[in-house]
């Protein structure tokens, strides 16, 4: 009898120490996935801010060229407008100084 409880002294301490191995395996287990889930975050979050980053770069592209155009637009209706007033001065000159002139002498 105490030989049948010695061996289920001996089979229970078996067990004990299966569960506790078990035990440090979940607990291995569970650290490597918790790193591996801190590692697919990381990943993750350097492949959004390489996107991120492309795409602002590509934005501030686009913005430049847009920016470029409109101010070369501006400058060359500024520059029809200064033509245009160029030639109206070069063909009303004489009658506008004229006109100043007798607006002038009626005072």
């Amino acid at each position: 009898m105490s030989q049948d409880l010695n061996s289920i002294i001996d089979q229970l301490a078996e067990i004990d120490s299966a569960s506790a191995q078990i035990m440090r395996n979940t607990q291995d287990e569970k650290t490597r996935y918790a790193e591996y889930i801190q590692q697919q975050k990381i990943d993750f979050d350097k492949k959004l801010e390489k996107q991120v980053d492309i795409e602002i770069t590509q934005f501030e592209k686009e913005l430049s060229e847009k920016s470029a155009q409109e101010l070369a637009d501006f400058q060359a209706a500024c520059q029809q407008d200064i033509l245009r007033l160029d030639s109206f001065y070069q063909q009303k000159s004489n009658s506008l100084a004229e006109e100043i002139f007798k607006s002038i002498i009626k005072e």
